[in-house]
């Protein structure tokens, strides 16, 4: 295929202001962020000019809020104009600015998210006042709303070439505390360019830390307050930084791991060279020397050449859907990526009996119900036929439940669809279950509903093809405001609760947690999904009465509830059964109530 810029393919017909723009994006990022330039050439060469143009983008996004020209609201304005102007030109197909022509076409070929990239150009404007925010925990979150966006879609990128990087519910702490490692150096290395500027973006709980530093760094003053801040500085921005190459570097794609290792060697280096500078660093840019680089990217760069010449690759041709609206395949077409869906939901199918779900007052109606779909094994040996019926029979329920979920107007829907202990079954069965489980999703019923749908579990083993189907939808359907539905996929509740202890034991090596005393609210928040309200009714099929692993943490307080049908026996009625008997227990957390006493209300208890 033709190639654009330098290694990606362009689809037929492009033109030269196209290519003209990949190679304006290409020398902005060269000149101004020689590190991340040379990263970015260890990506495929497929996909190095859309990588030129989302780096583009973002530098100069931030350089509208950066630049001291103009007041913190006129240069907020003018990120708000260019980003409007942005979605614009995207529905257009055109630009005559070079940064969003590239990436205008970036978008159409390689169906970027923009609503994701346009949520990170937003919280940009955070820093167009120069105000610090107050703890870790808000620079975190900045961090966090600034960055994701533009990572998710590096990813996503490298996704769409068959390069597999397990960026997963799992270990989303360990990729928010590698995010913010890279995020600090590159706040120290540039430290003498933010004071220049006055717009320190350092907490202020840790400037409040060290006696004098809050005062001493915008003079330049390298004062014992401002040493003893830098080096604790230093000290967070490495343990950030090897914490999250230890957790992340498991199980990579080898082209992956080499790009992982380059940029914690490099970020290392300009650590290193921040390190050494003293009180320089307050004086100009601590960057590793070329040889250092050289040291450091020639042999990475050999390693990826090489690479990406043995390992085959693909490049799906670019598509260009209409935007919200869900596109028909024919057999054997590649599945396009989803963006936010913009079309109004079309209204629940009833139910084929025609009954109706039950009057039950808003009050009393559970707020998150989860379901372990048990017996669909012994439904098809119960008529002579293999296990895989029974899970082809059971899939189809699944989108029954979700319907009567949407009838009686449930907030939260959770189907323990396979578990961690599920890989003990035969490959062909496991094999088939996620076949079914694709197919039910590339219908599209999910979008075409007032769904929201969130994946509760670890991506690392389950197959890229059904990855990337849930993780589309889940991306298209994120601002969906109906029922949310969470598959637990290759989901594990030990797993989990064991992930939040290893991310709560690096906050408190890396100063998050400086007291001794936790509260459930404080556990929660390093849990995959903090915000996931807790379970209120859990309901299994198949007769038999155990957790299996569901939840542990949100189902602790949950009414449990027992029936004998296998799953594949039931529909969307008996899940209204379930609710409307669930409506006439007392629940009381412990407390002793009056029959007439309203129900209690649980209390959050600390963890010492």
């Amino acid at each position: 295929m033709p190639r654009l810029g330098e290694g990606a393919p362009a689809g037929a017909g492009e033109d030269a202001d196209v290519r003209a723009a990949y190679r304006a994006c290409r020398r902005i990022v060269r000149e101004a962020h020689s590190a991340e330039y040379a990263l970015l050439h260890l990506m495929p060469p497929q996909i190095r000019p859309a990588c030129w143009a989302l780096y583009a983008a973002f530098h100069t996004a931030d350089g509208l809020i950066d630049t001291t020209e103009g007041t913190p609201a006129q240069r907020s304005e003018h990120l708000a104009a260019w980003t409007a102007a942005l979605r614009t030109e995207a529905d257009h197909g055109r630009s005559r600015d070079p940064v969003r022509r590239a990436l205008v076409d970036t978008v159409r070929r390689w169906e970027i998210d923009l609503d994701d990239l346009q949520e990170s150009l937003s919280a940009l404007a955070a820093d167009a006042d120069g105000t610090a925010p107050a703890t870790w925990h808000d620079w975190r979150a900045r961090v966090k709303s600034q960055n994701t966006g533009w990572v998710g879609q590096f990813l996503r990128l490298l996704e769409r070439c068959g390069v597999r990087f397990p960026v997963d519910l799992g270990q989303l702490a360990a990729v928010s505390g590698f995010l913010d490692g890279l995020y600090l150096t590159d706040t120290l290395a540039d430290l003498a360019d933010d004071v220049n500027r006055g717009t320190l973006t350092l907490p202020t709980e840790v400037l409040n830390r060290f006696p004098g530093a809050g005062s001493d760094l915008p003079a330049r003053h390298f004062s014992p307050g401002v040493q003893a801040l830098v080096a604790h500085l230093l000290q967070r921005a490495r343990q950030s930084l090897n914490d999250g190459h230890d957790e992340l570097r498991h199980h990579l794609h080898p082209g992956a791991d080499i790009l992982l290792q380059s940029i914690v060697a490099l970020f290392r280096a300009r650590l290193d060279v921040a390190e050494k500078s003293g009180a320089a660093i307050l004086q100009h840019p601590c960057e590793p020397d070329r040889l250092t680089r050289w040291r450091i990217m020639a042999p990475a760069r050999f390693k990826a050449f090489l690479l990406w010449r043995l390992v085959p690759l693909h490049t799906p041709p670019a598509a260009r859907p209409q935007a919200g609206v869900p596109q028909q395949r024919t057999p054997g077409s590649p599945q396009p990526r989803s963006t936010t869906v913009t079309v109004p939901a079309v209204p629940v199918p009833a139910h084929p009996s025609g009954a109706l779900p039950p009057a039950i007052d808003r009050d009393r109606l559970p707020h998150h119900v989860a379901i372990i779909m048990d017996g669909n094994g012994r439904w098809a040996a119960g008529r002579g036929q293999p296990r895989t019926a029974g899970h082809t029979a059971g899939v189809r329920v699944l989108r029954d439940m979700a319907m009567g979920a949407l009838e009686i107007g449930l907030a939260h829907l959770s189907l323990y669809t396979f578990s961690t202990e599920n890989w003990n079954r035969s490959a062909d069965e496991v094999f088939h279950i996620f076949r079914v489980l694709g197919d039910e999703l590339e219908d599209g019923w999910i979008l075409r509903h007032d769904i929201r749908l969130r994946w509760i579990g670890d991506a690392q083993r389950v197959p890229c093809d059904l990855a990337a189907k849930i993780r589309d939808q889940e991306a298209a359907t994120r601002h969906r405001t109906g029922l949310t539905l969470n598959l637990c996929l290759d989901y594990g509740g030990r797993t989990e609760l064991a992930r939040a202890g290893s991310a709560i034991a690096r906050a408190a090596r890396t100063g998050d947690l400086t007291h001794g005393d936790m509260t459930e609210r404080d556990f929660a928040r390093y849990l995959p999904y903090p915000e996931m309200p807790d379970v209120d009714l859990l309901w299994r099929t198949g007769g038999e009465q155990r957790l299996s692993n569901l939840l542990p943490w949100h189902a602790s307080y949950a009414e449990l509830h027992f029936t004998s049908e296998l799953w594949p026996q039931v529909d969307r009625r008996d899940l209204w059964q379930v609710i409307s008997d669930h409506t006439h227990r007392r629940r009381r957390y412990g407390t002793a109530t009056s029959p007439d006493a309203p129900p209690a209300a649980r209390t959050e208890t600390e963890i010492t």
